[in-house]
């Protein structure tokens, strides 16, 4: 028997006895230990508040990747192109069979395993035949494309990717999707055993910068760190982008959560320029109120390059939100589509979409569900440079000035008469003081 704290007696029997021990040595039981394979795991499903954004940017449309799209239907037709890719592939090292892939794939296979969020449902012969068709097809892929041999070839003459822009084109976009990745260290490993004691163009890293050129949202400048450093192909683009020093503020002030978008940046007094730089990250703010932006190509695959690479990180909390923040800056930056005019004009964007109402609309949706912490993003200084910039006295008269009689030229003209009958008057008084105090001589 036990007494509650209303008087009331409550009969406890052997069972709920029971349940009552089992509850509180799992409550006792509970604490921040990580389970093992959470400290592995690099490759995760897309959150759902994510992909409700616009979920056919997270979809692989023509190729799969690892265990998590491969029963997309889109997807199926793609896996008997595989099988050829394989056979290219091992007539680069003869002295490397079929046994020797499938050997290092299974010698991986647990650590692999450790890399997916889920348990992948999959018996070793399908799991490790998975591995060997997606790491296979991927080098290959890189080494033609790379050293150009699908021009000289009879047989990749007739690739259906390669002499077929439109798909090559998607399987850019699919490889870099974070639900569609397998672990980096496969494909080095597979990549190692094909070039094994033979010339090759490049390193991996080499090679992997020169076959996303034709996507990434910026030129390439400098190299990005060894191969070892990456969980996946993915992650080597983010790092890709990444390559520059960022200056966060260390102030205690309270960080701004936007800025006023061009248009009226531009009203109060910001000039907008290009700016050289190794990454399209590197946006600048300086004292007499230019803003320097680097060139931002935009393709029609940049909405599902930049969803993918937030995904990452927020997914990913160690690789910070360099991205996300970047993108929040340009949804403040761009309402409409003037936003986009005043910015391709400076050199500051290139619009390889329909239009410039299609660009705005672009930036307007990437955000949502997005969450940064505006006081120690790496352009905290920056919104808050903007912020006091807009808030001096000077910048604000300016500012209404442009909007209420620069707006238009009907507001411009009026302004203009009033200026004038202004001027006449003051003109006219002054003749009225000086002949009074000077008058005319008489005869």
């Amino acid at each position: 028997m036990a007494s509650a704290g209303s008087g009331v007696v409550i009969a406890i029997d052997l069972l709920d006895q029971q349940w009552l021990s089992s509850l509180t040595e799992r409550v006792a039981g509970t604490g921040l230990r990580i389970h093992p394979r959470e400290e592995t795991r690099t490759i995760c499903r897309v959150p759902r508040h994510l992909r409700e954004g616009d979920p056919v940017a997270y979809e692989p449309r023509i190729i799969s990747f690892g265990p998590f799209c491969r029963d997309n239907s889109a997807v199926k037709p793609m896996e008997e192109l595989k099988l050829r890719y394989v056979r290219r592939l091992l007539r680069r090292n003869p002295n490397a069979v079929l046994e020797d892939y499938v050997n290092l794939i299974r010698g991986l296979e647990v650590r692999l395993r450790a890399c997916y969020s889920e348990d992948i449902a999959m018996d070793s012969h399908k799991f490790v035949e998975m591995m060997l068709l997606d790491g296979c097809f991927f080098v290959e892929l890189l080494l033609m494309i790379s050293s150009h041999e699908y021009e000289q070839e009879e047989e990749e003459k007739k690739d259906p990717v390669l002499t077929t822009p439109w798909a090559l084109n998607l399987i850019y976009s699919d490889m870099l999707m974070l639900e569609n990745q397998i672990p980096f260290f496969i494909i080095d490993g597979v990549f190692k055993l094909a070039t094994f004691r033979r010339s090759c163009p490049g390193s991996l890293t080499d090679l992997l910068l020169q076959f996303f050129d034709v996507i990434l949202p910026c030129e390439r400048t400098s190299s990005p760190p060894p191969a070892d450093t990456f969980y996946h192909v993915l992650h080597f683009v983010h790092c890709r982008i990444l390559l520059f020093k960022s200056n966060r503020t260390s102030e205690n002030h309270r960080t701004p959560e936007s800025v006023p978008c061009a248009t009226m940046l531009k009203e109060a007094g910001v000039k907008f320029r290009e700016k050289t730089a190794e990454s399209f990250l590197e946006v600048a703010f300086h004292d007499d109120g230019t803003m320097e932006i680097p060139k931002l190509l935009l393709y029609d695959r940049t909405n599902s390059l930049f969803r993918n690479l937030i995904a990452f990180e927020q997914c990913f909390p160690e690789a910070g939100t360099h991205i996300a923040t970047y993108a929040v800056f340009m949804d403040c930056l761009i309402d409409s589509g003037e936003d986009v005019a005043l910015l391709h004009r400076r050199g500051c964007l290139m619009n390889g979409l329909g239009n410039d109402e299609e660009a705005a609309r672009l930036f307007n949706r990437l955000c949502k569900g997005v969450v940064i912490d505006y006081d120690s993003c790496y352009l905290a200084s920056l919104f808050k440079d903007v912020k006091k910039h807009c808030d001096s006295r000077w910048y604000k008269y300016r500012a209404t000035l442009m909007r209420d009689y620069f707006s238009n030229p009907w507001a411009f003209l009026s302004l203009l008469g009033v200026l004038i009958v202004i001027h006449l008057t003051v003109v006219q008084a002054l003749f009225a003081i000086l002949a009074y105090f000077n008058p005319p001589l008489t005869s």
